[in-house]
């Protein structure tokens, strides 16, 4: 892993207003890269469903394959242009099924895979209109300059199993997190992401959204824990651009300390 600088892009979104959220988006990725302190590897995130928000009404409007469609090529335009690794999740169709999936270009422009959600979330009547995802790509973290980044997605983060397979079979150096987490659950959304953390000694990084949607309220409070479970950085409830730089030494040193992923079976889970 190198020194890594992260953007979280702490965003209210537009139900259901794809173009209003692709303009905004663009708007605060130019800004977080205007705010970066040195050209060491830059990975911005989005939050989940960035581009239309929980519009699952009109799921079939929104809908796009992935890569080729309108939000992917949006995303690849993006990190070119400012030399960043782009994160974000959008609804996606793939032969009659719909999947709520995050996409990752690299600072080139190219599209390097994507994950579909796998713990589909009942009070936003996820699984009424989406199929149960995965990892799509041959390997479950993604490589880029800056290390290896493994991706899940808000209601993912309930499950531990998931991650610690990400962290041992991806070899995760950071783990993102894509998050809608609505109001009143600020409190599980900050344990749970410390635990994260500190369970799979690496860097965890929460991206949330802020604002309303007819059905729900959002705290944002994006967060960032080192692989000690120290907070590097927390949001507000407003709408922000939190920066953060992830340390290597920092991974290095607490694995080296308590080598405790080493003495888990390979096959255990």
């Amino acid at each position: 892993m190198k020194l890594t600088q992260i953007s979280l892009i702490q965003m209210d979104i537009k139900y259901g207003e794809k173009e209003t959220n692709l303009e905004k988006s663009e708007l605060m990725i130019e800004k977080a890269v205007s705010q970066i302190s040195s050209r060491d590897p830059h990975i911005i995130c989005l939050p989940e469903l960035f581009s239309t928000g929980y519009d699952l009404v009109n799921i079939h409007k929104h809908a796009e394959t992935i890569p080729g469609g309108i939000t992917t090529s949006f995303l690849q335009q993006t990190a070119k242009r400012f030399s960043s690794v782009l994160v974000g999740s959008f609804i996606e169709k793939e032969k009659g099924n719909y999947y709520n999936t995050a996409a990752v270009i690299d600072e080139k422009g190219d599209f390097l895979g994507k994950y579909r959600k796998v713990h589909l979330f009942p009070p936003m009547k996820e699984p009424s209109v989406f199929s149960i995802g995965g990892f799509c790509n041959s390997n479950i973290s993604f490589k880029l300059k800056s290390g290896n980044l493994g991706l899940l997605i808000c209601y993912d983060l309930r499950f531990p199993e998931l991650s610690r397979r990400v962290t041992l079979e991806g070899r995760a150096d950071f783990l993102i997190y894509l998050a809608e987490f609505p109001n009143p659950k600020y409190e599980i959304w900050k344990r749970l992401l410390q635990a994260r953390a500190i369970e799979n000694q690496l860097f965890v990084c929460g991206v949330n959204r802020v604002g309303s949607d007819p059905t729900s309220t959002f705290f944002g409070r994006s967060l960032i824990y080192d692989p000690g479970g120290n907070i590097l950085i927390e949001g507000t409830e407003n709408e922000e651009i939190l920066t953060c730089q992830l340390d290597p030494s920092v991974l290095h040193e607490i694995r080296s300390a308590l080598p405790s992923l080493q003495h888990i079976q390979p096959n255990y889970y």
